[in-house]
């Protein structure tokens, strides 16, 4: 099913995909992989993602046939199916360390421990009504044991908690096996968003957290209430009010 493109360096895995998508090359399954990139980005444009050559997987996945109500929830899918993957690959280890303690934080990372390993951004290419194609980018911290540029104290790596030096062929073909299982699993946006509320349940148990939104709105302390059946945030601030977001950055406090 994978048709797989690995590049020594990229800008960047996802612009690579959506450009080959736009230029009509790209094929359903293709999987753009770099060793390093130079502009990696986030959900926002002024959200780098930070690696060191050779050291993690970065990659993102083309899909050009998707069922129509898990369009707009791609990254809901490809963060359950990370978080599977993931946690096979840390149960398989000889490290004594427990795979549940790897977890989804709303709406795109992997945590462990509440520091991030991995994360997911989903882009959907259309033409008018048409749809041409859904990128899903996956970057996974895999051997990377040091972090700078403030993120000492906030990554963490499948090595840093193993012990273990990966190779990241097989951490992309467990992925990539997970991806393709939950594609076949999940035909309904009811289903696929029952197992991400479950998955976010720990997020209960958080003292707080901050939140910051596209349009830049801020909020502090906010306590978790759950999700809707679409995917939307629910959270409390500590005057009682009640909003919903579908969009959002949260930092653990």
């Amino acid at each position: 099913m994978w048709n797989i493109h690995t590049y020594d360096e990229l800008p960047s895995t996802q612009s690579h995909a959506r450009a080959e998508l736009e230029q009509g090359v790209a094929k359903h399954g293709d999987v753009i992989q770099a060793l390093h990139q130079t502009t990696g980005r986030g959900r926002y444009e002024n959200r780098r993602w930070h690696d060191r050559p050779g050291e993690n997987l970065l990659m993102s996945i083309v899909l050009k046939e998707v069922t129509p109500g898990l369009i707009e929830k791609m990254q809901f899918l490809a963060g359950v199916s990370l978080l599977r993957a993931l946690r096979l690959l840390i149960a398989k280890s000889d490290s004594k360390f427990k795979s549940d303690r790897v977890r989804l934080k709303w709406i795109n990372d992997i945590l462990i421990d509440e520091r991030k390993i991995s994360g997911v951004l989903s882009d959907a290419l259309w033409t008018g009504s048409s749809l041409r194609g859904v990128v899903i980018g996956i970057g996974v911290n895999v051997n990377q044991s040091e972090f700078d540029n403030g993120l000492e104290d906030r990554a963490t790596s499948l090595k840093a908690i193993t012990g273990v030096d990966y190779s990241l062929e097989e951490v992309r073909s467990v992925i990539l096996a997970a991806f393709g299982n939950a594609l076949d699993e999940y035909r309904s946006l009811q289903s696929l968003m029952f197992d991400v509320a479950h998955e976010l349940e720990w997020m209960r148990t958080l003292r707080g957290f901050d939140l910051l939104a596209p349009d830049g709105t801020a909020e502090n302390g906010l306590t978790y209430l759950g999700i809707t059946d679409d995917g939307l945030l629910w959270v409390r601030n500590d005057m009682g009010t009640i909003r919903a977001y579908d969009n959002a950055t949260l930092r653990i406090l």
